[in-house]
């Protein structure tokens, strides 16, 4: 591990220890708690200052602002992370921190999320949340600081535009997106892609190049994409929702999520996660608490079918919730299928129930 990730490592592991004295000072139980305590504590870990602020409607943020000395000057503006309701509430209601960027005057109220998980927590410790609050600090720590940002390839598609494109991501995703990075010869396809969709009605954001400059049209205005310092662009998760593409068919194993999903004994602290393996990379499905072959085989077995009959794949991960277990199989496959041609026939190496090692925090 190279000093940067050690770095890194430490300040999450402070941040949550932080988040977790802070909860367990304000109460010794999990009823009513303010999210906001735990938040703040982790943003103060990372060096983030902050500002509570209300918002209307009973609810409350942390406003960050981004200021003239930021290396990317299109976010010199504010993100409002907040919880679900009012500052305090029953801790079984909290759905998850939102962090959500609000754009620069001339994009309107744009309000392109950056951190989200809005799934209700089901039984939700102080652990749960102090991690909770460290991954939305370390989320927002990673995008400005691109340099200590791990990237892997991927292969992305956008709703209503052609694709897919080749791009790199980070390991980190939310609720089902990512903000991916192109290279000028894939953005200046999907530039002429958002016009052919925006000339037939069915793209309201065009985008095309001025220079060196990306611009983005958008109903409110327009916004300027910058490269980056590896000359790549980034039209992610603050302009466009991007998700990992794959052409498998996963309708039956969503199905069966659905019927399935946190109804069953599942092992502590175990997580599988549900992947279509491409062979040079992977589109993380979805993620669930890994179910416990003692005490609900049925719903363990309906999954190695489903998965199996659908050329679909699953890895268990030992990690602190969903997030750092999905991560931690995008980075498997960074690091053993580095060397894979992306345009080779694509073979899967692994069957359902795969066992990795645990992540790092």
């Amino acid at each position: 591990m190279s000093a940067t990730s050690v770095a890194a490592v430490a300040r999450f592991l402070k941040a949550g220890e932080a988040a977790t004295q802070a909860f367990a000072s304000q109460s010794g139980t999990t009823q009513d708690i303010s999210a906001d305590v735990a938040l703040k504590a982790a943003l103060d870990a990372y060096a983030i200052p902050s500002a509570f602020r209300h918002t209307g409607g009973g609810c409350t943020a942390r406003y960050i602002s981004i200021g003239p000395d930021s290396p990317r000057p299109e976010h010199q503006q504010y993100i409002a992370i907040t919880d679900d309701a009012s500052v305090d509430h029953p801790v079984a209601h909290h759905s998850g921190w939102f962090a959500m960027r609000y754009g620069p005057e001339f994009d309107g109220y744009a309000d392109n999320d950056l951190y989200c998980r809005k799934s209700p927590l089901t039984n939700p410790t102080l652990a749960d949340m102090a991690h909770d609050s460290a991954s939305c600090a370390r989320a927002i720590r990673d995008w400005f600081d691109g340099s200590a940002t791990q990237w892997i390839r991927n292969e992305v598609t956008l709703d209503g535009i052609a694709g897919p494109y080749r791009c790199q991501t980070r390991p980190e995703h939310w609720d089902g997106y990512c903000a991916p990075r192109f290279t000028r010869t894939i953005m200046r396809k999907i530039c002429a892609d958002t016009q052919d969709a925006h000339r037939a009605g069915q793209w309201n954001a065009p985008a095309h190049f001025e220079g060196d400059t990306v611009v983005i049209v958008t109903p409110h205005g327009r916004t300027e994409v910058l490269p980056d310092q590896d000359s790549h662009y980034r039209p992610g998760a603050f302009h466009w929702p991007w998700t990992e593409y794959t052409h498998r068919d996963t309708a039956h194993v969503n199905e069966l999520l659905r019927a399935v999903r946190w109804n069953y004994e599942h092992e502590a602290d175990s997580w599988t996660v549900l992947a279509a393996d491409h062979g040079w990379r992977v589109k993380v499905i979805d993620v669930l608490p890994t179910p416990s072959p003692q005490k609900a085989p049925h719903v363990a077995d309906a999954l190695y079918n489903t998965l199996h009959q659908a050329a679909l794949t699953s890895y268990q991960v030992t990690a602190n919730g969903p997030g750092d277990a999905a991560a931690a199989v995008r980075a498997h496959f960074a690091t053993t299928r580095a060397d894979r041609d992306p345009d080779a026939t694509a073979v899967i190496f692994d069957l359902p129930g795969t066992h990795l090692p645990a992540p790092h925090p």
